[in-house]
């Protein structure tokens, strides 16, 4: 299956199948696009419920189906959800949790980190969203450890006017994910799906960008057009990812 970066197994959000349920089609739909890694988000996957978590991880497990993160989760002060949260990560083999955290929850977050040692991943989404910006990231980052670090979302970074290749070199020490996502912008500067290396999006320069630093986190194309048809775009995205890995 698809590996980048000198090993990195390349995942797809689940998001990305959301008109699809059940373990077999989710793994099918992957196995189209030579993947095997999945980074779950709770349209699949109910992070609250233990049992079914359990089940939803265990049946893509049988078909040969790894993780590489969950989310984008909400992380907030109830801890009851938060270690159920984690017990997923911790049962499924996942080590960086795709994480929207409320900053009253940082020393819960990082209690939960030291105590599972695992890290969460902060995913920036575009220029209205609370860790849109540098200077927003940069607040989160100074009142909290390593454990707190970026899940960089190209596509969204591009919509809040940040440059991807800049923001890899700049937080490299806490880029512990990445959403390899491409956007066209309309008339009107609103942000339109297109296909990884199809769009503003320099590829390249991103991928030679983690490269250089050595990018060991996890990596997930999230392409969400064309919910009813994925697979065909989806592998689309790993074929150009792959001219320059």
């Amino acid at each position: 299956m698809t590996k980048i970066l000198g090993g990195i197994s390349l995942g797809c959000q689940s998001w990305c199948y959301r008109d699809f349920r059940g373990a077999d089609k989710l793994a099918s739909l992957l196995r189209e696009s030579n993947l095997d890694t999945l980074e779950m988000c709770s349209v699949h996957c109910d992070f609250g419920d233990r049992e079914q978590w359990k089940k939803a991880a265990d049946d893509l497990k049988s078909l040969g189906i790894s993780f590489n993160s969950c989310g984008i989760n909400g992380m907030n002060t109830d801890e009851k959800y938060m270690r159920s949260l984690f017990d997923f990560a911790a049962y499924s083999g996942i080590s960086v949790l795709g994480a929207d955290p409320d900053t009253d929850a940082v020393d819960l977050i990082e209690k939960l980190c030291n105590e599972y040692s695992l890290k969460i991943a902060v995913h920036n989404h575009g220029k209205n969203h609370r860790y849109g910006k540098e200077e927003q990231l940069d607040a989160l980052f100074s009142m909290s450890t390593e454990n707190i670090g970026l899940c960089l979302d190209t596509g969204w970074a591009l919509e809040a006017g940040l440059d991807p290749v800049k923001c890899i070199e700049k937080y490299s020490d806490r880029l512990y994910g990445v959403h390899l996502k491409d956007f066209t912008f309309n008339a009107e500067g609103q942000p339109e799906e297109t296909v990884l290396g199809t769009g503003v999006l320099d590829l390249k320069g991103v991928i030679e960008a983690l490269k250089r630093v050595n990018f060991s986190g996890y990596a997930s194309l999230e392409y969400e057009g064309d919910a009813s048809d994925p697979a065909p775009k989806i592998t689309a995205c790993v074929q150009n990812l792959m001219k320059y890995c």
